[in-house]
């Protein structure tokens, strides 16, 4: 969903995205009021003197990496995310050892094709220090080496955006469901640059756009980056119960995709219900399948209430949305509300709220308390567009967002949710028992504590910031 908190007080920031971007999505050319994008700058071997040596500009090791790692008789999952530029000194990526250890990587040096990297940042769960390295080998594998008071880790981990790894790995089965909103969109294309993820299908629900007009969008866009085939599901305009809406200003801005350019706006493309499709991913997918939803619950509960069975092939369910120990956003829109303590996307349907929640899947929230804390500037999203047009094209939204409402820095709630969702290590989450309040009046929609009864979902309280931040530099800077 997109929010722009105190920011959003009048309906000219969402209006004003028709002089956002000037160039097509072929392009992926970025405003004139960016500062350009630095030039990447050699790496060069400090640890031997006699032996530094230019290395190429393009860093030999960048991209996504995972693997499995041993130190003694424990075994753990590795991922190591590293961008396409990378100098000796700098932040170069992140790593995480799954459930043990996260942290930034920095570039020490590099002495006969042996990286060594200094460790920084690091999640609470980490401890000692030691030296990391990493090396590629002759079938095109990377060797993971750490060594400390922790005695030595070991690890093989292959590089995610080769084809042959394509084949081999085991992506993620999902389905993205959103409102309309740019963060949404901005979710949808960075999942996918993601190797690891395959986009199952896309739909839209009711909340920032009227649904039939967006997902025709989002065809047009996932055709003009390569992703045709993808199908997509169209819900709903309107909410199982109430009459808890965003102002006709906003969804008409929606209806024109924010002023960005469209690519084959005259092409159609086919839609199917957006409930009856996420019953048939989930019944057709020979895995268990992740849902993750960016706005109302709305399509959502429809499933389940026509198919509860696909309860059993459903992995997990991620969701950007709701207000827990924080104030709501609602009185962004409405300034006279006396609601201040719901979300908008459990309040645009608060009964589909309430049946999700309350329907024993699986569950990951990551609600405005974790939103309100990672913020973005043109520095990072400078960085992003090393990475093609997907990349340029997320960039594009979000440096428009900060021009327009003149701000330094912006939040990044959907895609934010998001990329936790592919790397949890990335957030503290927490077991708490949620209830929806679905009656009209100064509460409807809050996402409320309840002291008593067996936790029924996950929430994101505390998310790593910095992590987050260059996880996204890498990711974007190193996709194709």
């Amino acid at each position: 969903m997109f929010y722009t908190r105190p920011l959003r007080k009048s309906l000219s920031i969402a209006l004003s995205f028709a002089c956002l971007i000037l160039v097509s999505f072929l392009t992926g050319c970025r405003s004139s009021a960016e500062p350009p994008t630095p030039a990447p700058q050699p790496v060069v071997a400090t640890q031997a003197p006699t032996q530094t040596q230019t290395l190429p500009t393009a860093f030999p090791l960048s991209g996504i990496w995972a693997g499995s790692s041993k130190n003694g008789t424990t075994e753990m999952q590795i991922t190591i995310i590293l961008k396409k530029s990378c100098q000796v000194g700098e932040t170069c990526g992140i790593y995480d050892l799954s459930q043990v250890c996260a942290g930034t990587f920095s570039l020490v040096g590099e002495t006969g094709g042996r990286y060594e990297f200094q460790a920084g940042d690091k999640t609470a769960s980490c401890s000692g220090e030691g030296r990391d390295f990493l090396q590629l080998l002759p079938d095109g594998s990377l060797q993971y080496t750490s060594q400390g008071a922790y005695g030595e880790t070991l690890g093989k981990l292959v590089h995610l955006d080769s084809a042959a790894t394509h084949e081999m790995a085991a992506r993620i089965p999902l389905f993205d469901d959103d409102d309309g909103s740019p963060d949404g969109t901005s979710a949808l294309l960075f999942l996918l640059t993601q190797p690891s993820v395959d986009v199952k299908a896309a739909g839209i629900t009711y909340g920032e756009a009227h649904p039939a007009p967006y997902i025709q969008h989002i065809g047009r866009m996932l055709d003009n980056f390569g992703f045709p085939k993808i199908p997509l599901g169209v819900g709903i305009d309107g909410p199982l119960s109430g009459s808890n809406t965003f102002p006709e200003g906003v969804r008409q801005a929606a209806d024109n995709f924010w002023g960005w350019p469209i690519p084959n706006p005259n092409k159609t493309y086919p839609v199917q219900n957006d409930a009856d499709l996420i019953i048939s991913v989930v019944k057709q997918s020979p895995q268990p399948v992740t849902l993750f939803f960016s706005g109302p619950f709305t399509n959502l509960a429809l499933a389940l209430r026509k198919a509860p069975e696909i309860r059993g092939n459903i992995a997990a369910l991620y969701m950007m949305g709701g207000a827990v120990y924080v104030p709501g956003n609602v009185h962004d829109f409405y300034p006279d509300s006396p609601n201040t303590y719901a979300d908008w996307n459990p309040y645009s349907d608060p009964q589909a709220a309430k049946e999700v929640f309350d329907s024993g899947l699986k569950m990951y929230l990551i609600p405005l308390d974790a939103t309100n804390q990672v913020k973005i500037n043109k520095q990072d999203t400078s960085q992003w567009r090393t990475g093609g047009r997907i990349a340029n094209f997320a960039a594009d939204i979000y440096d428009g967002l900060m021009d327009s409402t003149g701000k330094q820095d912006f939040y990044i709630w959907d895609m934010l949710a998001s990329g936790i969702m592919l790397y949890p290590d990335l957030c503290d989450f927490q077991p708490l028992h949620l209830e929806v309040v679905t009656g009209e009046g100064d509460h409807s929609g809050q996402t409320a504590v309840v002291a008593t009864g067996e936790p029924n979902i996950n929430v994101c309280l505390k998310p790593n910031a910095t992590l987050i931040k260059q996880m996204f530099i890498a990711t974007y800077s190193s996709s194709r």
